[in-house]
């Protein structure tokens, strides 16, 4: 079956008229006739119902001139996003992206992305997941990536895990921690509520919080000159000589991941299809589940 048949198929179901088939197919009455029987032949069916007045369509031929109209369809959205492939596109993306990712995981996705979608302009804004997430449910962004998958009843996907971690520019008694100075970084309200709850199992004192900072540039460089420890997912390299430990809750380890957010309808433009697979890609952190 190639898409002449096809065409076929759908113009003599439309018309159920041999003649006004062969009409709109440009073609004779006769060849129509002739390549409807060699349907049935390779096919091993009946196209139509016999003694029947008028072209009656059999239950197999109903069937196979109704797939015909599907498949056009499809045939036809598959030229249509080859093309658009082959065309320097229009359009925009909005996305919302937590701090840490689009600071340090971001940036060389989107000059990949630029490079070979150059007319697609991307809108971007940062900040804390639960400012994120709003704005994808009022519809203000098209694609969110965050720390929680926030109960999302669409399209979901996780695109980087790895471990919070307890760093310090040496080793220490843990049972001192509550009265070490901490250089304390937002997180953001979710990851908070997960390391205050290692906290809590752990000590029955609040930590010395002495340095509140919001990046985590400004924090590693306190820990480096020995000014305190800090709670950090490893974004950037941790020098080596860095003390570092994992925190868990109830035997788990406090993981750091960042979701990809969206909606299902997404996936219908070819460059949000291209951008959304080039973040599921990337996977800096994630690791087999």
């Amino acid at each position: 079956m190639n898409e002449k048949d096809w065409l076929i198929l759908r113009a003599v179901y439309q018309h159920k008229n041999i003649t006004r088939a062969a009409e709109q197919l440009y073609t004779s009455q006769p060849a129509l006739s002739y390549r409807l029987r060699q349907i049935e032949r390779k096919l091993a069916i009946r196209l139509f119902e016999e003694g029947q007045k008028g072209l009656t369509f059999s239950a197999q031929g109903e069937y196979l001139a109704q797939h015909a109209v599907t498949v056009l369809n499809d045939l036809q959205q598959l030229k249509l996003n080859l093309h658009s492939l082959d065309q320097e596109q229009q359009g925009e993306i909005s996305l919302g992206v937590s701090s840490n990712y689009a600071a340090y995981r971001l940036p060389p996705l989107l000059s990949q992305f630029r490079q070979t979608h150059p007319g697609i302009r991307v809108n971007l804004m940062s900040g804390f997941s639960e400012e994120i997430i709003q704005k994808l449910l009022r519809g203000e962004i098209d694609i969110a990536l965050v720390k929680d998958d926030f109960n999302w009843k669409e399209s979901k996907h996780l695109i980087e895990e790895d471990d919070y971690v307890l760093v310090n520019s040496q080793d220490f008694d843990f049972a001192l921690l509550p009265h070490m100075p901490q250089i304390k970084i937002h997180h953001g309200a979710h990851v908070t509520q997960l390391i205050e709850r290692w906290w809590n199992a752990n000590f029955s004192h609040a930590p010395t919080v002495t340095m509140e900072v919001d990046k985590l540039e400004v924090c590693m460089a306190m820990v480096e000159h020995g000014l305190g420890y800090a709670i950090v997912a490893p974004y950037l390299p941790l020098p080596e000589h860095f003390y570092r430990r994992p925190i868990t809750v109830d035997g788990a380890t406090v993981k750091n991941r960042t979701w990809l957010l969206h909606r299902h309808n997404l996936h219908a433009t070819p460059y949000m299809q291209a951008f959304i697979h080039l973040l599921q890609t990337a996977q800096h952190g994630l690791m087999p589940r």
